[in-house]
């Protein structure tokens, strides 16, 4: 089976961990004979080098706007004609409207589906016509597929809302986790980033969030949070891998700087910047308890990360966070930080409590496999090729 993949706006975070994940295990499945994958000519340097599978460089500066729309409109299907594909696999959300192999498309930004993001949108005066449009592409795309896929149920269940989906063969497959790295043995010792090795060794908790900054990863119910918890633990540190240079959303992040300084928090937030994705674990394995405040995703990549480190979960009650953590997390309503503070206590208050989680963590990361997603996904593939 001749597979092409389009991920031509696979820049950072979850989409690149994606690909690196499935694009290591496609070849291992005897029934995939080549793959062909474009992206973003940055992403080319981090996906692995594998028989099978040829990665190349979308071909122009921006991969929005008419010259995306030209690339998967046009010259995606005469690519598809040229490579002979069996298969397209559209792998961010938008696919081709008329393509002459069978195609099947993972839809995985909730931003275009969730009403709490336009909302809060409106309540920050930003337009939300850019984004009600790729929700309006990506609606069109879905009719277009052969085949829709979803990282979560919850997802699913979002976008039916707007469109139905009783005619198109749908399936939520949940993503996975590097099982031999991010694991609850081992000691983060001198692998920790350097400005959290001190606060690491000491005496008070330290709570943990891996993204980057957006308006739609809520981390100022997190902040907001801080000075009732550090009214409990006065050495507690709160350890994020946001930075200015790693956001688009800059005055909010700007906006949320100045309220760490006017609540006087400032000091209990160590901002780790961008930490690659293999020195995550020990920093996972240095803390105390993993805060997921995000109030719309379609997955979430480092609660399963957290979990499989060993990690109580504490995470905005949504219906994705509950879907991908199941028992073994700690809920909190997404935009009360007297709720997010009591949450974290539940966790670090109860030595009991928080070691029983730890063990629910680790059962619950079992769910997650790589391996077991690739296998679904080719099978998905076989049958969209087939008609079947």
């Amino acid at each position: 089976m001749q597979i092409l993949i389009n991920a031509a706006s696979a820049h950072m975070g979850g989409s690149v961990t994606y690909l690196q994940n499935v694009l290591r295990r496609l070849p291992e499945e005897a029934a995939v004979h080549r793959v062909v994958v474009y992206v973003p000519e940055a992403t080319t340097d981090v996906l692995p080098d594998r028989p099978k599978v040829d990665v190349r460089p979308y071909p122009y500066s921006s991969t929005r706007g008419p010259s995306r729309l030209y690339f998967d409109q046009v010259e995606i299907p005469r690519i598809s004609g040229r490579e002979e594909v069996d298969v397209l696999f559209s792998a961010t959300g938008f696919g081709t409207v008329w393509s002459p192999a069978p195609q099947v498309l993972l839809v995985r930004n909730m931003k275009y589906f969730d009403p709490r993001f336009e909302e809060k949108y409106r309540a920050l005066g930003r337009s939300f016509l850019k984004t009600r449009l790729r929700r309006w592409h990506s609606l069109l795309s879905i009719g277009a597929a052969d085949a829709v896929l979803f990282p979560t149920r919850a997802m699913g269940e979002t976008v039916g809302a707007y469109v139905s989906l009783d005619g198109t063969p749908t399936r939520a497959l949940h993503y996975g986790y590097d099982g031999s790295d991010f694991t609850a043995t081992g000691e983060a010792g001198d692998a920790v980033p350097d400005a959290l090795r001190p606060r690491a060794a000491g005496e008070g908790p330290l709570l943990l969030n891996v993204s980057t900054y957006a308006v739609h990863k809520n981390l100022e119910a997190l902040i907001e949070a801080l000075p009732h918890l550090l009214d409990h633990y006065p050495t507690l540190t709160l350890a994020t891998t946001t930075s200015r240079e790693q956001t688009s959303d800059i005055d909010e992040y700007d906006a949320l700087k100045e309220r760490a300084a006017t609540l006087g928090v400032t000091d209990a937030w160590v901002e780790l910047g961008y930490v690659p994705h293999a020195g995550l674990p020990p920093v996972y394995r240095a803390a105390d308890a993993y805060v997921f405040p995000s109030f719309t995703e379609s997955f979430g990549h480092s609660m399963v990360e957290a979990l499989a480190c060993g990690l109580p979960v504490v995470a905005a009650d949504t219906a994705v966070n509950r879907e991908v953590c199941a028992d073994a997390g700690v809920y909190f309503a997404p935009f009360d930080s007297t709720d997010c503070a009591q949450a974290v206590r539940c966790v670090l208050d109860d030595d009991v409590r928080r070691a029983e989680q730890r063990r629910a963590a680790v059962r619950r990361a079992g769910h997650f496999s790589w391996k077991r997603y690739t296998e679904d996904l080719v099978e998905i593939f076989q049958q969209a090729a087939t008609g079947g």
